[in-house]
């Protein structure tokens, strides 16, 4: 978050200074936005209860991917400030320090690989220093885990070849260097540690995670630009790329997590990448350096996921598209994205259901997809349940903000809390294994195959407060205050946020009580800059003009 907001509930501001915009009445689907926003903050906080209650340590013991299954409550402290889920954090944080005292060494894994080992250090932990950077705990975790990317932890075995400029295995851990022939693949998770080393380099301000960073992710980028066809699955000892086909032992199969894919499936390669944050990785290092070559990379990578936007379970491609547009303020594919938005299918007024398959293995091509993940349907007037082709709720973001069209806000929040309300009522909360697809967590972050997209991540945060990743923290678009001058969205207000891209945002607010409210907002990270008043009626509307940053 901007300085002068982590950790902090208040503000001295005056908000009563500021001018007003002019305000108006709204049609009924913003007040049904606001319904649907309502009840999935609602649910948002049943779900943190019922976990406080049911949820004990899991079974990895505070380590593995344990503390990511509490990814979708970032965005909510964002919007709530609730003091319950700060404990909640913090507690996460201890038993992952616990975890690393006990099984640990240098603070890593002494034995494991490229796709488990950094799964604790590169999304819960940096969105957590997001929002409370001053925690030493934290903080020390974190570096801990950073030393090892460009071998700076001088007791261990070096991970990286700084003559060829790669990992030198798959399997890398403390203790264990496995650089046998079959494991001495590099794979999109060894995009994994970028993610580390870039939040290293935000949260302890040292040059030499982001110039790491920045060496190893131009030698990344160039291979994704020189690719001519399909991306590969994996690279060789000598640099080749591999594709399914080439699979030829399970070590192979294992580091190209081909469990999760269809035979022959031409975006493997690119779905390998989307489910290591590869998009993000690229818009990090292009903020850093403005090199083009990271631009042209993603650029790749969204190419193909604009043809899957309607795909109703494609919610990390959607949510790719989203960042990139934001990112490298590049609208190139808009009249792509557009003709997609055009076909969605109209909003379906059958009630929920959620599906699991017997067998547990792919059923679809393409990214978004894990073999164990759950399924949506809607029950027909005959009694049967029929797949959804409802797009996600991060497409339907997408949508909103292409378009400013808040009926498709208004879809993907009540899709969200729809998908949220039955996940909390049939599913277990998911800490003992947040990658698995039939969890409560999977369902509203993404399962292991979507870098933390899922249904009330793919829109929550993204609409009400224009959040995006940026070197592993969750950053908003702006800042709420509210009478009191704490920073938090106002008890019913709702805020749309349409980021910046070509050129201007947009920022709507609405009053959904029955009473006059009275808030400020604010461009996130510029405590100087002097709040905004909103002074609304019940069922007013005020917009604003939201300006790209620097």
């Amino acid at each position: 978050m901007g300085q002068g907001v982590a950790g902090s509930s208040r503000s001295n501001v005056d908000v009563s200074l500021p001018p007003m915009a002019e305000s108006g009445t709204l049609p009924t689907s913003m007040q049904e936005c606001h319904r649907h926003y309502q009840r999935l903050r609602m649910l948002m906080d049943r779900w943190l209860d019922q976990s406080l209650r049911l949820d004990a340590r899991g079974a990895q013991g505070g380590g593995g991917d344990e503390v990511n299954y509490a990814l979708a409550w970032i965005p909510h402290y964002l919007i709530t400030r609730n003091e319950k889920l700060a404990a909640h954090f913090r507690s996460l944080i201890a038993v992952l320090g616990d975890w690393l005292q006990r099984e640990c060494v240098h603070g890593y894994p002494p034995r494991t690989e490229a796709h488990h080992g950094p799964e604790a250090f590169v999304l819960f932990l940096p969105q957590y220093l997001g929002l409370f950077g001053d925690n030493d705990a934290a903080r020390s975790i974190l570096e801990d885990a950073a030393h090892h990317v460009g071998n700076w932890a001088g007791e261990v075995p070096a991970w990286y070849d700084y003559t060829r400029d790669r990992f030198r295995s798959w399997r890398l851990g403390t203790r264990v260097v496995d650089d046998s022939p079959e494991f001495a693949v590099e794979a999109a998770e060894h995009l994994r540690f970028i993610h580390l080393a870039l939040a290293a380099h935000r949260v302890l301000e040292e040059d030499r995670y982001a110039d790491w960073a920045l060496r190893y992710g131009r030698r990344r980028a160039r291979r994704i630009v020189e690719c001519d066809g399909p991306l590969p699955v994996l690279y060789d000892s000598q640099g080749r790329g591999l594709y399914q086909r080439d699979l030829t032992s399970a070590a192979l199969r294992e580091a190209a997590a081909d469990v999760h894919h269809l035979p022959d499936d031409p975006l493997a390669g690119v779905e390998n990448l989307i489910a290591s944050g590869a998009i993000y990785a690229f818009g990090d290092l292009f903020a850093l350096s403005g090199e083009e070559v990271f631009h042209l990379a993603a650029r790749r990578l969204v190419e193909p996921l604009v043809g899957q936007i309607a795909d109703p379970y494609a919610d990390p491609g959607a949510a790719a598209v989203s960042y990139y547009r934001a990112a490298f303020r590049d609208v190139g594919f808009d009249t792509r994205i557009r003709r997609a938005v055009d076909q969605f299918p109209p909003a379906g007024e059958a009630e929920l259901a959620i599906m699991m398959h017997e067998k547990v293995e792919p059923q679809r091509a393409g990214v978004g997809k894990r073999y164990d993940m759950v399924y949506w349907g809607r029950w027909s007037e005959r009694g049967a349940v029929e797949h959804t082709v409802q797009p996600s709720p991060a497409a339907l973001a997408l949508a909103f903000q292409l378009t400013g069209d808040v009926s498709f806000a208004e879809r993907a929040l009540g899709m969200a809390a729809a998908r949220l309300g039955l996940a909390v009522r049939a599913l277990r909360s998911g800490r003992e294994h947040s990658d698995r697809g039939p969890a409560v967590c999977s369902v509203a972050a993404g399962h292991g195959r979507n870098w933390g997209v899922g249904a009330v991540t793919g829109c929550y945060g993204p609409l009400l407060l224009g959040t995006r990743l940026i070197r592993g923290a969750v950053e908003p678009a702006i800042e709420l205050l509210d009478e009191a001058g704490r920073i938090c969205l106002p008890d019913n207000l709702l805020s749309l946020v349409v980021p910046p891209a070509e050129g201007d945002g947009q920022v709507r607010f609405y009053n959904g009580g029955e009473t006059p409210l009275t808030a400020a907002w604010r461009p996130a990270g510029h405590p100087e800059a002097t709040p905004v008043a909103v002074r609304l009626n019940p069922q007013q509307v005020a917009t604003f003009a939201l300006t790209p940053g620097p």
